[in-house]
């Protein structure tokens, strides 16, 4: 284990997303060369401003992904959320063009727990498939994964919810404890682990505190400054508003999770309530508290909202 060459760009896979972009941020931050994987260069402009080498892929081209590869020891991959077979694609294109590439060492960033079949959770199974395939590859390779992000808060349906009508209704009981954490600190972890030169581990990152819904709310009518009310969404109620927003047949598969939860309350519990265990690898890593984060991202909670930050009554409704 050795701190790696800064002097040597890093790849960051979907480098153009809310999540790629703050691994971005993060990279920059410590000090690293970013090497950005975009599916069109004229969506970037942003990251060339702060001085990222942007490089064009598609994680269904293996030949454009050895091309982004070359000369890159070190990377950050994500694998895009889709059907399991377009995530076992992309996923052996992006394995198999690490090893032609030569890297030393990934670190694979999941959306959230893994479990292997028979469970019946798509997004479970499919974390699971993707960390086998690059196990078998024999690459080096660590871990990243999150509880459940507050950023969820600020997709535009939900921040409507909580600033124009006072309540946050997600499709998951009250009493259900989550040690929340954000696309930052996820991005955050994963940078240390790559500045420390450690290539092997599961590193779940959660926040520093394990809150029921009542809990967040009230921390978050704290720092937006009006009361806001945490209502649990049925979730048959949730499966049609998702119909209705996305087309039929999405919201079931996007309440699986949910449903999984609400059916698993033990499994619930170890991916979701447990707060973030400081260990040697992550020890100068401090997750950040919600009542930061609300702080931090108060602004963007009011932006393009009826009400003006200061006024006095909102809340959150439904999010997935």
């Amino acid at each position: 284990m050795s701190a790696i060459d800064k002097s040597q760009p890093i790849l960051i896979y979907l480098a153009g997303g809310v999540q790629g972009g703050a691994v971005v941020r993060a990279a920059l931050r410590r000090g690293f060369k970013v090497r950005a994987l975009v599916r069109d260069r004229k969506r970037g402009p942003a990251l060339s401003a702060i001085g990222v080498e942007l490089v064009e892929g598609d994680l269904r081209d293996p030949a454009s992904l050895r091309a982004a590869g070359a000369d890159i020891a070190h990377a950050v991959m994500q694998i895009p959320i889709g059907s399991q077979d377009d995530m076992r694609i992309q996923a052996e294109n992006a394995v198999s063009a690490s090893i032609a590439c030569g890297l030393k060492s990934v670190v694979l960033k999941l959306a959230s727990a893994s479990r292997s079949a028979p469970c019946e959770e798509p997004s479970f199974v499919a974390n699971a498939m993707i960390e086998d395939i690059v196990r078998r590859s024999g690459l080096p390779f660590c871990i990243v994964r999150p509880t459940m992000y507050l950023d969820n808060l600020l997709k535009p349906s939900a921040r409507k919810d909580i600033v124009d009508e006072g309540v946050f209704a997600p499709p998951i009981a009250e009493s259900q404890r989550i040690a929340w954490t954000s696309v930052d600190d996820c991005a955050r972890a994963a940078m240390t682990l790559l500045a420390h030169g450690i290539h092997s581990g599961d590193y779940r990152i959660a926040g520093p505190d394990s809150v029921t819904g009542k809990e967040l709310v009230s921390r978050m009518s704290l720092w937006l400054g009006r009361q806001i009310t945490y209502r649990a969404q049925p979730l048959d109620e949730f499966e049609r508003d998702v119909d209705a927003a996305m087309g039929p047949g999405t919201g079931r598969r996007v309440a699986s999770k949910f449903r999984f939860f609400a059916s698993n309350p033990d499994e619930a519990d170890a991916i979701l309530s447990r707060p973030f265990e400081s260990g040697s690898e992550l020890k100068d890593f401090r997750p950040t508290g919600i009542e930061e984060w609300v702080r931090q991202h108060r602004r963007a909670f009011f932006e393009g909202s009826a009400s003006s930050a200061g006024d006095h009554g909102a809340i959150p409704r439904k999010t997935a």
